[in-house]
């Protein structure tokens, strides 16, 4: 059984594999001249990679969500994945929702400052 310093262990090595993972998708997404869609895009990937979620209705342990959501279906079969799959839509839901508005505001704010000026 692991003890609480293994479950810490093991989400530093899971963040930081996901960070790096994270930096060379970004910098695949680089390349994309539409920045709203690379930026949605890597939004997605974040709420993928590091939305947690209790790995059993009983256990305080998190677990990523789609890990979690994964092996609900697999081992539970059914309708379990259910349980994972609302955190993990939500934050990909607000995580691009962030991010377009975020453009939007940009968008914006750039063209208010081109009225302005003579």
């Amino acid at each position: 059984m692991l003890d609480i310093y293994d479950y810490i262990a093991g989400w530093a090595v899971y963040i930081a594999a996901g960070a790096v993972c994270y930096m060379i998708f970004y910098r695949l997404t680089g390349a994309i001249k539409f920045k709203p869609l690379a930026n949605s895009l890597r939004a997605i990937l974040i709420a993928l990679m590091f939305t947690p979620w209790y790995v059993s209705p009983e256990a305080d342990l998190l677990a990523p969500a789609l890990m979690v959501m994964m092996l609900d279906m697999v081992t539970l079969g059914g309708s379990a994945f259910v349980r994972a799959l609302v955190p993990l839509s939500m934050a990909i839901m607000f995580g691009v929702l962030v991010t377009l508005s975020g453009a939007l505001i940009k968008r914006l704010l750039r063209r208010s400052e081109k009225r302005s000026a003579p």
